[in-house]
């Protein structure tokens, strides 16, 4: 359906020899034009009242990119260069902020940017409102005014950009650190746990667990062979007894837990080579073992 209303659109701009689209659009077509408000009076770029221009953006009609490919071929056309000073902060944006506009090559093409030629200038191309239209699947519609900057004003738009960026990424930091505060708590606690629950003599015949790397059959066997994939996940057992220096234990498995908090058992997940069979007993070291209540 959206293909559908993408051909409409084109078939009803393509007859006119007025609709511009943003692979038509070439140097030649503004080497007539010596200034950007030159360039926006005469081609449009802000509608007919001024107040912005309402653009499809769709990966097949690109057309909210055609006020920067304007103005860069202005630039060119100047020998001059064409680059973005800071990024649109949407501040001018009113109703709803589809997301279409976090696409990076509309993010690229708004914004405020600095044409550095003989004669330099400034354009601000910032989205003010945006919209999701079309029958069936929805079409996204943006509409951009392009205004001249003076050089105050790209700066002060520019201290403006970084001081929310540093804001932002001074919240990133702050959550980073936040999280691996927490992640080094809860190992303390995981930690001091294992030391509190650590299996005991007197716990003889109590179920014990240990969070392990298994090793699962896939259920796929190549040149003869069954593969493994490896997944984390609990083991679960019977305390059978100690070493003569307590460092390992004797163990009778149960199985592991399974995606619906109960025991499974059987051949195709192992720990440790081992298949993790209900009845298979064995030895292993007693660090990580610790008393459950499966």
């Amino acid at each position: 359906m959206k293909n559908i209303n993408l051909f409409t659109f084109l078939s009803v701009c393509l007859p006119f020899s007025g609709c511009v689209t943003v692979n038509s659009i070439k140097p030649s077509d503004v080497k007539a034009y010596d200034t950007p408000n030159h360039l926006i009076t005469f081609k449009s770029l802000n509608g007919k009242e001024g107040n912005g221009k309402e653009y499809l953006f769709e990966d097949a009609v690109p057309d909210a990119l055609i006020p920067y490919t304007y103005m860069s071929n202005l630039c060119a056309s100047q020998d001059g260069r064409f680059f973005q000073m800071s990024k649109s902060m949407f501040r001018y944006l009113n109703g709803t902020r589809i997301s279409a506009l976090n696409n990076q090559r509309l993010v690229s093409a708004t914004g405020t940017f600095k044409c550095a030629a003989k004669i330099p200038w400034n354009i601000s191309i910032e989205p003010i409102s945006s919209r999701i239209g079309g029958m069936g699947q929805p079409l996204n519609f943006v509409t951009l005014k392009t205004m001249v900057l003076s050089d105050d004003e790209v700066y002060r738009d520019v201290a403006a950009y970084q001081s929310k960026k540093n804001i932002e990424d001074n919240k990133k930091k702050q959550a980073i650190e936040q999280y691996k505060l927490e992640q080094q708590q809860l190992k303390k606690n995981y930690d001091r746990n294992l030391i509190i629950n650590a299996p005991k003599p007197k716990d003889i015949g109590q179920t014990i667990c240990k969070n392990a790397g298994l090793s699962e059959f896939t259920g796929t066997i190549v040149l003869g062979q069954p593969t493994y994939r490896q997944v984390d996940g609990l083991v679960i057992a019977s305390l059978e007894g100690f070493s003569h220096d307590h460092a390992n234990l004797k163990i009778n498995v149960k199985g592991w837990l399974n995606n619906f908090n109960q025991i499974s058992s059987g051949p195709n997940v192992s720990y440790k080579q081992t298949p993790l069979e209900s009845g298979r007993v064995i030895w292993d070291d007693k660090k990580g073992w610790y008393i459950c209540s499966y």
